[in-house]
């Protein structure tokens, strides 16, 4: 700390020759000048005192027989004297700490933490969509009103906090504790919701009805949520569950035409905007169109620390296309219409087993006509509560 305060008043080293070393160092003590660092070497006495002091010290090197003699100058004020023509050199270190200074109120990098179940990438886009992104000034951002939209958007988000951290926005999340499945202590019955011949059951409360090999239709009771008992009087009451599997007959009708339209890529064309902290320069004259193209945006940034800032290029592609349609061949209409089957399959019945499938393609001169039925393994269980009217 010493040293450093030394060298922001500046200090002097010096040599004293001629005289007499004694009467001189005893002058410098009477005058309370504070020389350091004092060492005699052949014939010579070296020193070191602060920069103001020097001059008071051609007083006592005279009164001593001797003179004193600068050697070197060292410290803040020596170097502010040697630049003081150089006023560009200040001009720029000004623009420079001003420049840091503003840059600093930006949003560099944007980090979240504590999210398990929340997507990290959902959270980003959804907090660019109102405002909190890289390049964003931090006094522009309502930080309250970001997290009351994160809790009311994210149902497993319990409170979020949105800290500044130097140039990085912190978004920290709590999520919500699952809570383990309470089953209802309602009384309800346990009824078909689809038609079906049960092949499996699984009872783990009430009084069973429908059994195995039973053919059962919507609605019809399954496990009944009233029982008699022998040792209280009248109706008792259950909340029934269980698992019925059925084998459940669906149909599929589906309509696939003919004609289809295609995208007819004709060209690719890239275009690059330079981005600073949100600000982005286009560095070409002509615009990409929107209408009848694909657009694909990337950004390559500089790195900080490993850390990506608001510094880089956005690289726009344009894909442009003509919407364009042809008539299938029986060979291409009947492999469109087997693949619309299997997604139809896929996402009408992705909770099933299907054991066996009936389908038939019918080739049209416009279109081709799919139907059929599947047989597949369905739970057909639904908990149906009993309303129960007081005396």
């Amino acid at each position: 700390m010493v040293s450093f305060f030394r060298w922001l008043l500046g200090y002097v080293k010096f040599s004293f020759t001629g005289g007499f070393y004694d009467g001189f160092v005893d002058e410098c003590f009477q005058s309370k000048i504070n020389v350091k660092n004092l060492k005699q070497k052949k014939g010579v006495l070296y020193g070191e005192c602060l920069a103001r002091e020097y001059n008071r010290l051609h007083i006592p090197a005279r009164e001593s027989g001797g003179k004193i003699r600068v050697l070197k100058k060292s410290g803040l004020p020596f170097f502010l004297l040697k630049i003081r023509n150089r006023w560009g050199l200040f001009a720029g270190a000004l623009v420079f700490v001003l420049t840091v200074s503003f840059l600093s109120g930006f949003i560099w990098n944007v980090e979240i933490i504590g999210n398990e179940r929340i997507k990290t990438n959902e959270i980003i886009s959804f907090l660019e969509d109102n405002g909190l992104r890289r390049g964003a000034f931090f006094e522009s951002i309502d930080k309250d009103k970001i997290e009351n939209l994160i809790m009311a958007s994210f149902d497993e988000c319990a409170w979020v906090h949105i800290n500044e951290v130097g140039t990085t926005a912190r978004i920290e999340i709590n999520e919500t504790v699952k809570k383990p499945g309470v089953t209802s202590k309602k009384p309800a019955n346990l009824k078909a919701k689809k038609d079906g011949l049960i092949v499996k059951t699984s009872v783990t409360n009430g009084w069973q009805v429908a059994k195995v090999g039973d053919s059962v239709t919507k609605g019809d009771l399954l496990i009944s949520g009233i029982y008699d008992s022998e040792k209280k009087k009248g109706n008792q009451f259950a909340h029934a569950s269980g698992e019925y599997i059925a084998e459940v007959k669906e149909k599929i009708s589906l309509t696939i035409a003919r004609k289809q339209s295609y995208k007819d890529y004709k060209e690719e064309r890239l275009f690059r905007r330079l981005s600073f902290f949100g600000l982005e320069i286009p560095l070409y004259i002509f615009p990409y169109e929107e209408k009848n193209s694909e657009i694909t945006k990337t950004g390559e940034y500089l790195k900080l620390n490993s850390n990506e800032i608001p510094i880089g290029v956005i690289t726009v592609k344009e894909k442009r296309f003509e919407i364009k349609s042809r008539q299938l061949s029986d060979n291409e209409l009947g492999e469109l219409a087997e693949s619309e089957i299997k997604k139809k399959l896929e996402e009408d019945f992705s909770d099933c087993e299907i054991i066996k499938k009936d389908v038939d393609i019918a080739l049209g001169a416009e279109e081709a006509s799919v139907k059929g039925e599947i047989i597949c393994l369905e739970d057909i269980g639904k908990e149906v509560e009993i309303k129960i009217r007081n005396k």
